[in-house]
């Protein structure tokens, strides 16, 4: 039986990636980590620091070797489709945030999520769960924990 690779893939996959983002961060968003408060720049390379330690848990599950008890089926065509459209609609946003800034962008790359992504018709949810996620994500960060968000060069 030949041995899967696919956590030694995925692990250097993820941590390739939270590598490139923790960059990315310090080179596209302005403020410090650390003070008394948070800045923009303090959650993303939170979020950076996990992703880098879910891609060490990946290759550690490879070197153990690791097999999960249901073997997957390979990926089909629309799952490579969801794959690649979640990649332009994240990398998409990146540039929107810094752009429009967070209460634009946001409301608009999580109708594209749940518009084409997820398939949803009704019109309800493709326009109001935008508005209210992002102003539920405005209420927390702002009013309640006093952080910031991403301010755009626009607006």
């Amino acid at each position: 039986m030949r041995e899967s690779k696919f956590y030694l893939f995925l692990g250097l996959g993820v941590l390739a990636f939270s590598i490139i983002w923790i960059t990315l961060v310090f080179f596209q968003i302005e403020g410090d980590l650390g003070g008394y408060a948070n800045t923009p720049r303090t959650i993303p390379f939170f979020l950076g620091i996990c992703m880098s330690i879910l891609g060490l848990v990946f290759l550690y599950q490879y070197k153990v070797g690791y097999v999960p008890k249901n073997k997957a089926n390979p990926l089909q065509k629309n799952e490579i489709r969801n794959i690649i459209f979640c990649l332009i609609v994240f990398i998409s946003y990146s540039y929107l945030l810094k752009y429009f800034g967070f209460l634009i962008s946001t409301p608009i790359v999580v109708f594209f999520i749940t518009r084409f992504l997820l398939g949803e018709k009704n019109w309800k949810l493709n326009y109001l769960f935008p508005i209210a996620m992002t102003g539920l994500i405005y209420f927390i960060f702002i009013i309640l924990l006093k952080s910031s968000l991403p301010r755009g060069e626009i607006f």
